[in-house]
């Protein structure tokens, strides 16, 4: 079942599902006091109030003790008999969990302790299969035999166990779901993490065949040690902080939008690139638009600013945008294009027309409009844009003095 540990009294759409490995349960996660050591570290106060937190809890022991009885008790009635399941019956598990009980998050963080991340990464495949793609969106492994444990292989000739005989190198559902893994194309983001002490799973298998060359994580942690950390510091605890903090503040950028009508209140009439635009004489009903636009481009860089992307990751873009004004610009020049108000039309329908070709951003809250808006950014700060041939400093500066005097 999927036990939710944490929620949010604001209504989230993520959640983070950790799932515990072979024999663990909800104790590899929660201690004896209540207190989650491990997730509490990662959640510091700039995280904990993004998501919601819950456990993926399945049925995992090493030896089934006194199976009869537990039939004979079934049959009378008297409790639910678990038994040990394989990964692929806990991928299903899962599947049904997070369809009922988590039907209301969009995106899902999935961390995987040893099995567990056997569990999660079949769970993402059959997901896949379902839906074309996953709500997954960050899988994380730690400790995780990717390519089986040679434990396995000793223990499943002493007992017998599904989950043992899973976790056997090249054991049949290890190679099934490696080869799935290698071959399906649209994974999650994922980071593997392995302890380099660790005896259980060696490093060899702690890191996943993967279609794609991926960094790995590593610590000096033996299998338990990885997720039990000393304190905050802890290279594992940082490492998932920082990954799921990354996570989250793309997932922001990519949802930016701007919900906020323009209002003209005459807040722009000073600007520059609003007195260049009346100086080429540019209709009306342009300059209203080059305005709300100007205003969506400020609203929106600031935003992306404050999520962390610098100004200098959209110089290239600016250029861009600069390089089709100048070609339209010299369509006015030569005649091709009559007039400013035409020039202005002219260079927002090549915009248009660009904007996911050779304007395309890493930042889906630029769009069209925005480059427009930026281009209009541009020309307050760049003296060799103009909307009309015999425009210029001088000219500016004369316009300035008149529209003041009209103005007071």
């Amino acid at each position: 079942m999927i036990k939710i540990v944490r929620k949010n009294t604001k209504e989230v759409d993520t959640i983070v599902i950790f799932i515990h490995g072979f024999i663990g349960g909800e104790g590899t996660w929660v201690s004896g006091d209540g207190t989650m050591p491990f997730i509490d570290s990662i959640f510091n106060d700039d995280l904990v109030n993004k998501v919601d937190i819950g456990l993926f809890l399945y049925h995992s022991k090493l030896m089934e003790l006194f199976p009869k009885i537990k039939t004979l008790q079934k049959f009378l009635g008297k409790k639910k008999v678990t038994i040990n399941l394989p990964i692929d019956n806990l991928a299903d598990l899962l599947l049904t969990q997070v369809k009922y009980i988590c039907s209301g998050y969009e995106n899902i963080i999935l961390v995987g302790h040893s099995m567990g991340g056997l569990v999660g990464k079949k769970y993402i495949l059959k997901d896949i299969k379902r839906n074309s793609i996953s709500k997954v969106k960050l899988y994380i492994s730690l400790a995780t035999p990717h390519s089986g444990s040679d434990l396995a292989t000793y223990g499943k000739r002493i007992i017998e166990n599904c989950q043992v005989s899973d976790l056997a190198p090249l054991s049949e559902n290890i190679t099934k779901l490696n080869a799935e893994w290698v071959q399906c194309k649209v994974l999650p983001k994922r980071f593997y993490a392995q302890g380099l002490s660790d005896k259980v799973v060696p490093p060899i298998s702690g890191i996943s065949l993967d279609r794609d060359e991926l960094e790995p994580i590593y610590s000096d942690d033996d299998h338990f040690s990885i997720i039990k950390p000393d304190d905050g510091s802890d290279v594992i605890v940082h490492a998932l902080r920082t990954e799921i903090t990354e996570f989250l503040t793309q997932k922001e950028i990519q949802e930016i939008e701007n919900k906020e009508k323009f209002i003209d209140e005459g807040q722009y009439d000073d600007e520059i690139f609003v007195l260049k635009l009346l100086l080429a004489d540019v209709h009306a009903t342009l300059v209203d638009s080059s305005k709300e636009a100007f205003y969506s481009a400020e609203f929106t860089i600031r935003k992306l600013n404050r999520l962390g992307v610098e100004i200098s990751e959209l110089e290239s873009l600016y250029q861009k945008v600069k390089e089709l004004f100048i070609l339209e610009f010299g369509d006015l020049l030569n005649g091709t294009i009559s007039n400013s108000s035409a020039l202005v039309t002219a260079i927002h329908k090549r915009i248009v027309k660009e904007d996911k070709n050779h304007l395309k951003s890493l930042y889906p809250s630029l769009q069209s409009f925005q480059k427009f808006g930026m281009l209009h950014q541009l020309t307050s700060m760049d003296d060799s844009l103009w909307w009309a041939r015999e425009n210029n400093i001088s000219t500016l500066e004369e316009f300035k003095k008149e529209y003041k005097k009209k103005t007071k």
